[in-house]
């Protein structure tokens, strides 16, 4: 058995180092045969496999097929990773909301395929808590993508005030982009694949409906935000107009919505999701990095973790320990008695009495120092010496 926490094992890839076609064949791969007991975490940003296991991480590299740029984290780094992430420090966005909701979805759909190992399930509820008592500290509005999207859509625009900006998608993300360009000044229209959704979204923040392919009127925007969970298609009427406009569009889907030949036709004056992922000068009031509460709170949730983690191994061992010492003294006993067939039952149960008792003294060092072990290494010794 690896010590605790070497057991841990992360597959990472980011936005920052690895391209979302590549992220996302490295999804497709952990889907089609999803590592036994993992936690698979999926974002606009990242794809990321969380295991326990005791084989050597780079074998699990070459089995999933670890594109360019992506790591292998193992142990305490792994550790840190995962609670890094619930805490918010390394989104893109510190301190974004949404990567909780996906955390507490992928656990529950390891949870459901009946796939999640109890070390990763100890591990995310620690580091889950830890993310709700990080956001706990912060006050106002939480920034999200869509703020950083916009904060680049002004520097592009020089400004959003009074400007016309379009929001293509009416989920959370466009949802969040509308209400916060809104508040920006903005002249918000909503478009959508479902023309009711787009009205309703278009009613609740005040904004307009568009219609999902606005033709030659694309052109009219400052800057379109883009927010889809598929394709955006667009006729030769919007794409002509993007293509002869200066309109700036930030496009957070992934992979991508907007058109091939529309990307072509925009050139810079397009920003993926993944450009957004090296933007520096991270937005809103949780972008301290250097916050040292966020720091220790991170701190104390590994320690935490591992201190339950060294508990766990040593009422492992302590527990392979009595069945070693129970099946021993029970061979021994049973050569005795097919030795002495006919000793009396008081005196067989008089000899089992005093080796059972006789067992429990010997093991009751080990078994205290198990209870008082900080560090790992009399559960790795106990499982050394007696071969548990």
């Amino acid at each position: 058995m690896a010590p605790a926490p070497e057991r841990v094992v992360a597959l990472v890839t980011h936005a920052r180092t690895v391209p979302a076609i590549e992220r996302g064949r490295f999804a497709a791969r952990l889907r089609e045969g999803p590592p036994r007991g993992a936690i698979l975490v999926e974002t606009c940003h990242r794809v990321e496999a969380y295991l326990p296991t005791p084989d050597d991480p780079a074998r699990l590299g070459e089995t999933f097929r670890l594109p360019e740029g992506a790591r292998i984290l193992v142990g305490r780094d792994a550790v840190r990773h995962a609670i890094a992430v619930a805490v918010g420090s390394d989104s893109v966005v510190v301190g974004e909301d949404q990567i909780l909701h996906q955390l507490r979805g992928a656990v529950a759909a390891a949870r459901l395929d009946g796939r999640l190992d109890s070390e990763l399930e100890r591990l995310f509820a620690l580091a889950l808590r830890a993310g709700r008592r990080a956001r706990s500290w912060r006050q106002g509005r939480q920034p999200s993508l869509a703020d950083l999207a916009l904060e680049v859509m002004a520097r592009r625009t020089r400004s959003l005030r009074g400007r016309k900006l379009l929001v293509v998608g009416a989920g959370r993300m466009g949802r969040l982009a509308a209400v916060a360009a809104i508040a920006a000044g903005a002249k918000v229209s909503v478009a959508s694949r479902s023309d009711e959704r787009a009205g309703s979204l278009a009613s609740e923040t005040g904004a307009q409906a568009e219609a999902f392919d606005p033709g030659a009127r694309a052109g009219a925007f400052a800057a379109v935000l883009v927010a889809l969970g598929g394709p955006w298609p667009l006729g030769p009427a919007a794409m002509n107009a993007l293509a002869a406009s200066r309109t700036v569009v930030v496009d957070l889907s992934v992979p991508p919505a907007v058109p091939t030949a529309a990307a072509g036709a925009l050139g810079d004056r397009l920003v993926t999701a993944d450009d957004l992922a090296l933007v520096e000068g991270r937005t809103g009031p949780a972008a301290s990095s250097s916050d040292r509460r966020v720091e220790d709170l991170v701190e104390r949730t590994i320690s935490e973790f591992l201190d339950w983690s060294r508990a766990r191994d040593g009422r492992s061992a302590a527990e392979a320990l009595v069945r070693r010492a129970d099946l021993e003294r029970e061979a021994e006993l049973e050569q005795l008695w097919r030795r002495h067939p006919d000793l009396q039952p008081e005196l067989r149960d008089a000899i089992e009495r005093m080796t059972e008792s006789f067992a429990r003294r010997l093991l009751r060092e080990p078994l205290e120092r198990l209870g008082r072990d900080t560090d790992g290494r009399n559960e790795r010794a106990v499982r050394d010496l007696f071969a548990v």
